[in-house]
């Protein structure tokens, strides 16, 4: 259990979410236990998630590595995802106070996006407003949920644990929508991802949404379950559907930055912002 439940943490990472965590508890007293718990715990349950993503997705290359699944089978890295959901949860609890609350509902956020994912798999004509409603729950929920725990964890006062939260929100819909565009035209050994991993698994992403909604050719193509990636990103790029969603992106961007507006100006909240910015360099 214990190879199983540390391979992708082995395998690298961003540590985004427990780095918003450590920034945002500047904005109260640092340095406490209870910050570092809390940020452990929420890498934790967003790797728990990624293992239990790649069973549902049968996805077999993640950072570059084989999924603990493809690795160990189905069995073995749904074990190894709630050995980490409990890991998390049991640092949450030794962090005290609010962070198990926290904690129990981001999952319950996280799982409620999941379960709408799987519900619109295959489906090209579903509505980009729609995916941008699940994205709000499976990906930006944990961004969200660091921000508050750095937050929480210092003694925030209550106007700019606000605004802390409005960021996590904001970015973490910003991430998940390069990471979107990176799937179809990121490269390979930049993102760990085999190019169009998303779209041959039926899960029609921002951009594919948006060209749809101008292309019935392409539309009809993915509904009869055409994923030749040769084939659709052309058509993709032809309707200004890239463009149009690294604008998204762009714009959930902003909002992030605007919302620490009103913070003190500091190298945390200059921190915070130049995530915002390395994520935008990705597609720019």
């Amino acid at each position: 259990m214990s190879e199983a439940s540390t391979h992708l943490i082995k395998a690298g990472g961003k540590r985004v979410r427990p780095l918003i965590v450590a920034l945002s508890a500047r904005a109260g007293q640092s340095g406490l236990i209870a910050t570092d718990r809390a940020a452990a715990a929420v890498e934790l349950i967003h790797l728990a998630s990624l293992y239990h993503d790649d069973v549902i997705d049968e996805t077999d290359v993640r950072r570059g590595v084989p999924t603990p699944q493809a690795k160990w089978g189905t069995a073995i890295a749904v074990l190894a995802g709630d050995y980490l959901f409990a890991s998390g949860c049991a640092l949450g609890a030794q962090a005290g106070g609010e962070v198990p609350i926290l904690l129990a509902c981001a999952i319950t956020e996280v799982c409620e996006g999941q379960i709408a994912e799987t519900e619109y798999l295959g489906d090209p004509s579903r509505k980009a407003s729609e995916y941008l409603d699940t994205i709000r729950l499976k990906t930006a929920t944990l961004f969200r949920c660091a921000a508050e725990l750095g937050a929480a964890t210092s003694a925030a006062a209550p106007a700019e644990r606000a605004r802390l939260v409005g960021f996590g929100e904001n970015f973490g819909i910003a991430f998940q929508i390069v990471d979107d565009l990176l799937d179809l035209v990121g490269d390979p050994e930049a993102t760990g991802k085999t190019p169009g991993t998303d779209l041959k698994e039926g899960v029609f992403t921002m951009p594919v949404l948006l060209a749809c909604e101008s292309d019935p050719a392409l539309l009809a193509r993915l509904a009869r379950g055409d994923r030749d990636l040769d084939v659709i990103l052309p058509m993709i790029e032809a309707t200004g559907a890239l463009s149009l969603t690294a604008a998204e992106a762009a714009a959930y961007a902003r909002k992030a930055v605007d919302a620490l507006d009103g913070l003190p100006d500091s190298e945390w909240r200059s921190g915070l912002a130049e995530l915002v910015d390395g994520v935008l360099a990705q597609v720019e």
